[in-house]
């Protein structure tokens, strides 16, 4: 009797991994359309997959972190922070919904808190990308002007990945606002390496060989934007000081 007992059990116990393992499977299919969708800009098709996604599997974290996307997208704050926080309940070390949390948080100002966020992603040694959370944690503390832990997240973000275009920029606007124009220079210049400068660029180039008396330099950036960005915002202050 104890025997049949504990392979009831043990058959009981296959069937209900096996019905978990559908749902999962199912929850992850609907989350995959969530994020396609979310990806093209479908917001309301975005939303109707992560809730379908939610209810097969409950306890499935993935949805909650897409839904808290979607919500932050619509401007739905109060449901973003419901979903990106019940994603984290779920699965306390996804650095993946950390980081997202964490931009939502310094998108609406909460700087102390999005910082937060952002460290306890890298605090994962399986994230494969914790050279983007310490460059939001780097551009968040630069939102509030304190400089120098924006310094000390993006350094760490270059650390890991030197050629990270964002980071290089975030330090040489940082340096360039120090009046350490040498150094801002470098940053810059490591910033535009193989790429095509954006208008913001080009005009923190401007400025900084103003400064530093490089005449050649800055006649060079000038015509780019000019030329190339002609109706940018950057365009236009430059043209107004002249």
């Amino acid at each position: 009797m104890v025997l049949l007992l504990v392979l009831s059990a043990c058959a009981a116990t296959t069937s209900k991994n096996a019905a978990d393992a559908s749902n999962r499977h199912r929850a992850k299919i609907y989350t995959d359309l969530g994020s396609g969708y979310y990806e093209q800009g479908l917001m309301a098709n975005a939303l109707d997959a992560f809730n379908e996604a939610a209810r097969i599997d409950p306890d499935y974290a993935l949805p909650y972190g897409g839904l808290g996307l979607v919500h932050a997208s619509l401007k739905q704050d109060e449901e973003a922070r419901e979903s990106f926080r019940h994603a984290l309940q779920l699965d306390p070390k996804s650095s993946e919904a950390h980081n997202n949390y964490g931009t939502f948080l310094c998108s609406r100002g909460y700087i102390d808190e999005s910082i937060t966020e952002f460290l306890a992603a890298v605090r994962n040694p399986l994230y494969p990308t914790p050279e983007l959370a310490y460059l939001n944690a780097g551009t968040c503390a630069e939102k509030k002007k304190d400089g120098k832990n924006a310094e000390i997240y993006l350094t760490r973000a270059l650390q890991l990945q030197p050629g990270l275009r964002q980071a290089n920029y975030q330090l040489a606007k940082l340096y360039f606002d120090r009046e350490d124009y040498f150094q801002a220079r470098k940053f810059l210049q490591q910033a535009m390496l193989n790429i095509d400068a954006t208008p913001e660029m080009l005009w923190l180039g401007v400025r900084i060989e103003r400064q530093l008396g490089g005449s050649d330099a800055e006649s060079s950036y000038r015509m780019l934007l000019k030329n190339k960005y002609p109706n940018s915002e950057q365009t236009r202050a430059m043209l107004s000081g002249e």
